[in-house]
Parts: C-alpha cells; structure tokens; sequence
C-alpha cells in the first residue's frame, strides 16, 4: 500500500496547487470569501498530501495490479470528497449537493444540482470547469498507465507505447505523465485561444475550453449555447468535443505522421463518422421545425445539427437550443449515449472499440456458417481480436450493463418514472447529465436532480464515479482472496 499512498499523495498535491487558481480569481473578482475557502483548503490538503509524500519518499514503492486498481479508485473518491467541501461552503448548500455537484464536475457528466450559478460568484463558476478539465486528465492517465495495460474491458492497445515511455518503471510512469499532461495543456490552450478569438467573454472562453476539451457538460452560464450567438465559437467547440471523443494515441499516429497506422485505427474513424452521421439527421429536424426556410436557415440548421450530434456522441451533453437532444427518437439517442467515444478519450459510454470488437466476431460467426473450414482473422481496422480479449470485452460490457439495470431500478424505487430514471442511470453511468434534461416528452413529470432523494443521488454519485473507469476495477479492487493472502 506505500506504492498507494506515495502516488495518491502526489496527485492531492497537484489538486492542492489546482485549488490556487480559483482563489487568484476570487481574489481579483472581489470575493475574499470565496478565495479564503479556496486558500485554507489548499494549505490543509497541500500540508497533508506533502506530508506523507516525504515521509515515503525513500521508501520501497511497489505498485502492484490490485493496489493499481485500488489507487484508481482512490484517485476518483478522495478528490471528489474533497471538492465537496468549497462548493458546500461558497454555494451555502449541504454536503450531499456539493458532493453531487463535485462528482458531476469531476467526472464530467455536468449534471447540477444548482438552481443558478449565481451564488458561486466566478471563482466557483471556474472552478467547476476546473474539477471537469482535471477529470479528464485523470481519466486519460488512469487509461494509459493502469487500465489498458491491463487489458480489462478489452481496452487495450499495442500502440499505448505511442504515448508511454519504455525506460524503467518510474520513468515510464513519469514519462507518461509529462506526454499526457503536455498534450492536454496544448489541446486546451489552443481551444482557448481560439474561443477568445470567436468574441467570447475571457471568461467564459476559457471555462468552456476547460468543459469542451474534458468533454464535460458545465456551462459557464445558465443557459446553453445559443445565449452566446457565434457560430465560430460552435464551431471551435464542435471539433474539440471531437478531438476529446477519440483516441490521444491516434491523434500521436496522425501528429507524428505514422499514416499507415493512422488508417488502421478505425474507431476514431467510426467515432467522428458516427457523429457527422447523427448531426446530419439532427440537422434535417432542425430544418423542419424552421418556420422559415431559406439560405441562411438552412447552413443555421446544418451547424446546430453538427453540434449536436458531436455533443452527444462525444458524451459532452452541450446543446445549441433548448429541446436539442429530443429531436430524435429516445431509445436511439440513450443508445448513442451508452456506446460514447473512443475508449482511450475523455468520451463516457462503452466505447466504439468494444461495440466493434461484438460486430466483427459476430459477422465472422456469421462467415463460418457458409464456410465452417475457413480461417479468418478477427480484425477491427488495426486492431485484432482473440479468444482473451473478447471474453475481457464481454465481461466488461455485461458487468457495465449490469450496473445501468441496477442504477435504474434503484433510481425508480424513489423517483416515479421509470423511463426518466433509465435516462438519469444512463447519463450518469455515459457521463452525459444534461441528457437527462433534453427536452423529452413527459420530462414535466420528471423531478430535477435536484429535487432527487439522498438514495437516488447516491445511487448517482457512484454510477458516475463507476462509469469513469472500468467496473472490473472495482471488483478487482474488492479482491477479498487477494487481501486475505
């Protein structure tokens, strides 16, 4: 466990140092309250974190795979235990909202339980954005140097290395970081500069990078995007919500020119197809419920199509108009939701890998019936698969269905629609929370998240922090053999 706690103690200090910026802001906005409960948390956490930090400094650090799995889940509730306690305080709200809205923000579903952002002042509004931008860097992280090295859930890659180092453990581990870190840095300094040169307000230019590169669903605002009425900001965020969508080793592939790789990475492929797909139909029901329609109407409809349905595939849950999501059937929009992104990307969902891995062994079933002797490679693009990493992709999936029936039932034992606790489990589980405000028809019967019991916003909490990582993590975790031994 010192291999644990050395490591955990590193990332609380890095929150600690995150919890900086916010104070800065509420300092030079004028609210000396918010920025002292910004300040004292930092010290408090900073003075524990770098405690333990030091005193394991020279000691042996091994990190094994079930103290691996442990520390996921370490690093996904004890920030999140954290990040409660400011919003609690500066949003004058109890423990069980701020938790809600901590996990929401750290896992990047943007659901809220917040009336209005009004009373967190812009040091709280940023600091949403904040704990979403850090959500996604620890998922890209946890997926890189734990999960996919393992292979659970048959998210796996030969080409991780691409964004790995091969040296020793420390150096690959820390190799790791640098490459991601730096990545994201860049990606969302470049979404940034680029939403300010759109004539966003500063402001809010740089909490909707922080939102759109984590492929979180927070806006800076009450309201959505059409308050902001620039079709150049719609556009910057439509391609980074893609950018988040698919795989940071594909986008190393395409960077570092390795193009025959590139091609074979058909997920990111299927992932930005899918989208344009979905935004096309999306855009022909914009275009009929237009009264008018003409030029102008048309490339409006178009743009608000495309939007939306990169906003949904990429699991960011941002929309263009009130009632976006609902323009297409539910059943096929809580379908896109679940499958989500890429599997190594900030995206929620099941992953497009895993759905192509079940359509490739299925059609090659398929093939057997008309040729039972012939010999076929399982194969989706560049990626194969064998006998090992279907039973890890079943498992993974059947163990995540699992999850969504048991968060749905228990979400209608308090809440009394049925189809509105499915949409709930579904968007918490897909990190998409304003799905479940879409616009849906009987949505007025449904109560808000925050108007949810304690037991369907628990219910909640941990169906976000679960769909966050692979639910095998949790199981592996729980190990009780290997913690008896």
């Amino acid at each position: 466990m010192i291999g644990v706690l050395f490591l955990l103690a590193q990332v609380l200090i890095g929150f600690a140092i995150a919890l900086f910026v916010p104070a800065a802001i509420g300092l030079a906005a004028g609210e000396p309250r918010n920025a002292a409960v910004f300040l004292v948390l930092a010290g408090m956490v900073g003075f524990l974190s770098g405690a333990v930090f030091f005193a394991l400094r020279g000691r042996v650090r091994r990190l094994d795979r079930v103290n691996g799995f442990v520390l996921i889940l370490a690093i996904w509730t004890i920030p999140s235990l954290i990040a409660a306690l400011p919003l609690m305080r500066i949003g004058n709200v109890d423990f069980m909202t701020g938790l809600f809205e901590a996990v929401s923000g750290y896992t990047t579903t943007g659901a809220t339980v917040l009336p209005t952002l009004e009373p967190l002042g812009l040091s709280g509004v940023f600091f949403r954005a904040e704990l979403q931008w850090l959500g996604g860097l620890m998922t890209l992280i946890t997926i890189v140097t734990v999960i996919a090295p393992s292979g659970l859930g048959g998210i796996s890659s030969p080409h991780v290395a691409l964004v790995t180092s091969t040296d020793g453990r420390a150096t690959r581990l820390s190799g790791t970081l640098r490459q991601v870190v730096g990545a994201y840095l860049v990606v969302t300094f470049a979404c940034a500069i680029l939403l300010l040169a759109s004539d966003l307000p500063p402001f809010d230019a740089l909490c909707l990078a922080l939102s759109t590169v984590s492929t979180g669903g927070f806006m800076p605002i009450d309201g959505d995007f059409s308050d902001y009425g620039s079709t150049f900001a719609d556009v910057v965020v439509m391609v980074f919500m893609l950018i988040g969508a698919t795989s940071i080793v594909w986008h190393r592939m395409v960077i570092e020119g390795r193009w025959a790789l590139a091609a074979g990475h058909r997920e990111s492929y299927w992932v930005i197809g899918v989208a344009m797909g979905v935004g096309a139909l999306y855009a022909v029901m914009f275009t009929a419920r237009s009264s008018h329609i003409g030029g102008m109407e048309l490339l409006e409809a178009l743009r608000d199509g495309l939007f939306t349905g990169a906003s949904l595939v990429s699991t960011t849950g941002f929309v263009p108009a009130e009632g976006a999501l609902s323009l297409l059937p539910a059943p096929a929009v809580l379908l896109l939701a679940l499958i989500g992104g890429g599997a190594i990307s900030t995206a929620g969902g099941l992953k497009y890998y895993r759905i192509g891995g079940m359509f490739t062994l299925s059609f090659q079933e398929l093939r057997r019936l008309v040729y039972p002797h012939g010999v076929r490679r399982a194969r989706f693009g560049g990626a194969s698969f064998n006998f090992e990493v279907m039973k890890s992709i079943w498992s993974g999936l059947v163990v995540s269905i699992l999850v969504v029936f048991a968060a749905t039932l228990l979400i209608a034992t308090s809440e009394p629609a049925f189809d509105g606790a499915l949409t709930a489990a579904i968007a918490s589980f897909s990190s998409i929370g304003p799905l479940y405000a879409g616009g849906w028809p009987g949505e007025e019967s449904w109560p808000s998240f925050a108007e949810f019991g304690v037991t369907a916003k628990l219910v909640m909490i941990f169906t976000m922090i679960i769909g966050r990582f692979e639910v095998l993590v949790l199981i592996g975790a729980l190990n009780l053999a290997y913690w008896r031994s």
